[in-house]
């Protein structure tokens, strides 16, 4: 049994009998790891230090979070976190903080505990063991909750749980699928009242100047980011399964932040100096499984194999850069025009797009189990790159739970998979 393990057991001891202890050691062991990625103790050298650096990040802003609930807001993935940003609060999302469950190894406690409290079979793992962390007391009451209808549809009621369970308010965006200047203007009315909540749960007026400098931040870092994808094309980076989730982090929670924009732009100097790849080289769609053995055999800083980039990369593109001087409209359209919102051609041509720029050998979609969004649109993006001879590889599985992970299966259709690409190559 590794350490990390052995760890999780002893929490999974606390859960439930003594919650205090347990949050306690999940503080203790986060502190740990930000202590043990600071020193670079037992850190891969084969990673990047830019992903080093990522990784410090994402474990400081959950500690943070952690440290640290009466200035955390939570938020579901795709919630406008610049305003959380602006307010200098931490923005902790549920698929985050459910993935580092995951990542301590007591996810399938807090399942098991969400499962007991009458939530669904079917529900997203992320959710379910997010509210069942909320049922065993292992969760603080946050400063206040943030999130919007896009792309998933247990957002309202998971927070509208949260919210009630521990009298905490909260803003529900709700993101029309089209887009016209009507709903824009619909979405900005609904970011006054977001602001107005935040306005009151912290005390202070908002400072248009630090949101201002926020979205400037934002529209550089997406630039460097850019780039990095169109370097990312043809140079070789070593990564992992669970930094490639990281990437979240700069993507959509803390994208806008100077701690983010830093990373960009020591990720570019080391792409540079990157070698040419010659590897096989997927695009990924979707959530990774990142503790999926077979998958880590493969990705896990395996030279002959690697994932260049997933839809999450380019999920707000669409909107270009956002106007400082009209900030909420800004937010708004990039809500709006998400390729995750309205109907699911705006996804597929994204991807295309995506596709063309990277030229991947092969696609892996991964159908995460309660994801109905995702494996419902699928067969569609398998037709377009059928259309388009590039190899599309639809697999089943759950990116949270060990439980529902066919690892047998797994193995079985990434090996004739991944051996289609190299006979291709």
């Amino acid at each position: 049994m590794d350490g990390v393990q052995a760890y999780g057991n002893l929490l999974k001891k606390q859960i439930g009998p003594k919650p205090a202890r347990a949050r306690r050691m999940l503080r203790l062991g986060l502190a740990y790891e930000r202590a043990r990625l600071r020193l670079r103790a037992g850190v891969d050298r084969e990673i990047p230090k830019s992903l080093t650096l990522l990784n410090r990040i994402a474990v400081a802003s959950v500690s943070r979070a952690f440290a640290h609930p009466e200035r955390t807001a939570w938020v579901n993935l795709f919630a406008p976190t610049e305003l959380v940003l602006a307010f200098g609060l931490t923005p902790l999302s549920i698929e985050c903080f459910s993935s580092f469950m995951g990542g301590f190894r007591i996810e399938d406690r807090l399942l098991v505990e969400g499962e007991n409290a009458g939530l669904s079979d079917t529900l997203c793992a992320y959710h379910k063991a997010f509210l069942g962390a909320a049922e065993c007391g292992i969760l603080e009451k946050p400063l206040m909750t943030l999130t919007t209808t896009l792309a998933c549809d247990c957002n309202v009621n998971s927070f509208r749980h949260i919210g009630q369970r521990f009298g905490v308010p909260g803003a529900v965006l709700d993101i029309p699928y089209e887009y016209n200047d009507g709903t824009v203007r619909y979405v900005t009315r609904q970011l006054e009242e977001t602001v107005a909540l935040l306005e009151k749960r912290t005390g202070r007026r908002l400072d248009p100047t630090a949101l201002a400098a926020v979205l400037e931040c934002e529209n550089r870092t997406r630039r460097m980011h850019t780039e990095a994808l169109r370097l990312m094309a043809s140079r070789d980076f070593p990564c992992t399964l669970t930094l490639h989730m990281f990437k979240l982090f700069a993507t959509h929670l803390l994208l806008g932040s100077a701690e983010i924009e830093n990373y960009y732009e020591r990720l570019l100097e080391e792409l540079r100096r990157a070698p040419e790849q010659n590897a096989v080289r997927v695009l990924w769609i979707h959530l990774i499984p990142f503790y999926e053995k077979t998958l880590q055999g493969y990705f896990n800083n395996n030279a002959r194999y690697r994932i260049m980039a997933s839809d999450f990369d380019i999920d707000g593109d669409p909107a270009g850069p956002l106007d400082p001087e009209k900030p909420l409209e800004s937010l708004a359209r990039k809500m709006i025009l998400n390729i995750y919102d309205g109907p699911f051609e705006r996804k597929t041509d994204a991807v295309l797009r995506l596709a063309e720029a990277l030229r991947p050998d092969g696609v892996i979609c991964f159908g995460h189990w309660g994801c109905k969004q995702s494996i419902g649109g699928a067969p569609q993006l398998k037709r377009a790159f059928d259309g388009r001879d590039v190899p599309f590889l639809l697999l089943d599985g759950d990116g949270l739970d060990r439980r529902n992970s066919m690892e047998g299966q797994i193995k079985t259709r990434v090996d004739a998979f991944m051996e289609m690409l190299e006979a291709r190559a």
